[in-house]
């Protein structure tokens, strides 16, 4: 009986010693690593910059991915990627934001409407099947309203890093405004299968706040930003023209 005891006593420490070992393992994705000053250029040559991106599709379509997701949540798997991305490139904060952005690409193709047909352009070199696998493995629920349906929001993941990666090039908000709205009121128009969506600019709006936020503490998070409520107004102007107007909710 005594032997039974032990031996049971055994199992269970040694199962809350490697579920320990799993959580330790994994917190090491959710925090900022120290980089050498100057390491980041070496992230602006085509090698480095194609490999980067390769490692963070990859990080994306793991095991450990889908653990982090899991265990942490949808919100906090968007951080680990920025976080991934940012020890990848040596904090090299542009290219971060932008492999971030390639790596939360949802389609593998793009098309434009032409007269008489349709021109697509790839938007990944990955395999059908690593594609599928990445993009599977993209969280999905980001808002407290996030669609019910499998794809959820994963779509606006590559409109938050790109607006983020916009805003934190130009310092400023505008570029990103701009570019948003000619994406999201010219889709429909010029993109094969495009539709206006509000939330989309959404997540733009919060994007182009946390691309700014970096620009002053680049360790900020995305998932910071993702809980704020931000959205595009359309006050009266003289120029006739939309503007973006960030309202944060606290």
């Amino acid at each position: 009986m005594r032997r039974r005891i032990i031996v049971a006593l055994f199992i269970i420490f040694s199962w809350l010693e490697l579920h320990s070992q799993d959580q330790d393992s994994l917190a090491k994705y959710l925090q900022f690593q120290e980089v050498c000053y100057f390491e980041f250029l070496y992230t602006y040559f085509p090698p480095f910059f194609i490999q980067n991106t390769l490692e963070l599709k990859e990080f994306v379509r793991s095991k450990t991915f889908k653990m982090l997701r899991e265990g942490y949540g949808d919100l906090h798997a968007v951080d680990a990627i920025f976080i991934r991305s940012m020890a990848l490139t040596k904090e090299n904060t542009a290219v971060a934001l932008f492999l971030a952005t390639v790596a939360c690409f949802d389609h593998r193709l793009v098309g434009l409407k032409i007269p008489v047909f349709s021109l697509f352009f790839p938007l990944t070199n990955e395999s059908e099947d690593e594609f599928i696998r990445r993009v599977d493995n993209l969280p999905t629920r980001l808002y407290d309203d996030t669609p019910p349906s499998m794809g959820g929001d994963r779509d606006k993941l590559q409109h938050f890093f790109g607006s983020a990666f916009i805003s934190y090039v130009f310092e400023s908000s505008q570029p990103a405004e701009r570019v948003a709205q000619f994406i999201e009121f010219g889709e429909d128009a010029i993109i094969v299968e495009g539709a206006y969506d509000q939330r989309d600019l959404h997540a733009n709006c919060q994007g182009g706040k946390f691309g700014l936020a970096l620009l002053q503490n680049n360790h900020r998070l995305p998932s910071e930003f993702l809980r704020q409520d931000c959205r595009f107004d359309t006050p009266g102007a003289t120029n006739g023209d939309k503007t973006l107007q960030y309202q944060e909710q606290e």
